[in-house]
């Protein structure tokens, strides 16, 4: 009797053993798993996810003025100025994303701004349509946080309604048609591989050919927003 109770001993010390390292081996495939899906969130396993679209807000804030300077040249009038507040506005973008982190896009929005009329019987908001084309350069890493800097440059036409000049009607409509080159700072935060969160600042510099902005335009656009990828994770 008792050697039978030591040989079920032995067989069940060698049981207990064996089982240790297949349970040491199966954390390390599970931990293994875990920080690639961490690297995955961020890098998408090296692969360009394709198209991507999203939208932004933005906020236009105009750091140089806003002026009909050719009245003041011609004598007619003196120079008027703009008080021009801040602004809000809408825009929209679509692309194609490339392996190596770089985006090349379609742009296109529209935002408005308050303006200080001064007492004047006008318009109260300044307006700009936006059409463009922007490269963006993501700087992956093994984390979901993803920045971001941005090239774009495009058309975009500013309209507002001037208080009227003496012999004409009581106001009358101007646009300007400019070219705004500018780039942008921002990051992405990478919810899933297929939807981020994006957030940042772009500055541009808009060029006339008329001297409606004379002494140069900048303007300074915070912007946050949402993107979306046409992405197979299963792929």
């Amino acid at each position: 009797m008792r050697h039978v109770i030591a040989v079920a001993s032995a067989l069940a010390a060698l049981a207990s053993i064996a089982a240790a390292p297949a349970a040491a081996q199966v954390y390390v495939v599970e931990e293994s798993q875990a920080e690639e899906q961490v690297v995955e969130r961020g890098y998408v396993q090296g692969q360009g996810r394709g198209i991507q679209y999203g939208a932004h807000l933005v906020s236009p804030i105009y750091v140089t003025d806003v002026r009909r300077g050719d009245m003041g040249a011609t004598g007619a009038v003196p120079d008027e100025r703009l008080g021009v507040g801040g602004g809000f506005g809408v825009q929209g973008r679509i692309g194609w994303e490339f392996p190596s982190g770089f985006t090349v896009e379609l742009i296109g929005g529209l935002a408005g701004n308050g303006v200080d009329t001064f007492g004047a019987d006008t318009s109260q908001a300044f307006l700009r349509f936006d059409i463009g084309v922007g490269a963006r350069y993501m700087i992956f890493n093994a984390t979901a946080f993803v920045p971001f800097v941005q090239l774009q440059a495009g058309l975009r036409f500013f309209n507002f309604e001037w208080p009227g000049v003496t012999g004409r009607t009581s106001a009358e409509t101007d646009g300007e048609l400019t070219v705004p080159v500018g780039g942008a700072l921002g990051a992405q935060i990478e919810l899933t591989p297929f939807f981020g969160l994006e957030f940042g600042c772009a500055v541009d510099y808009a060029i006339s050919a008329s001297d409606w902005f004379a002494e140069g335009f900048v303007a300074v656009t915070p912007f946050a927003g949402i993107t979306l990828y046409l992405y197979d994770e299963n792929e």
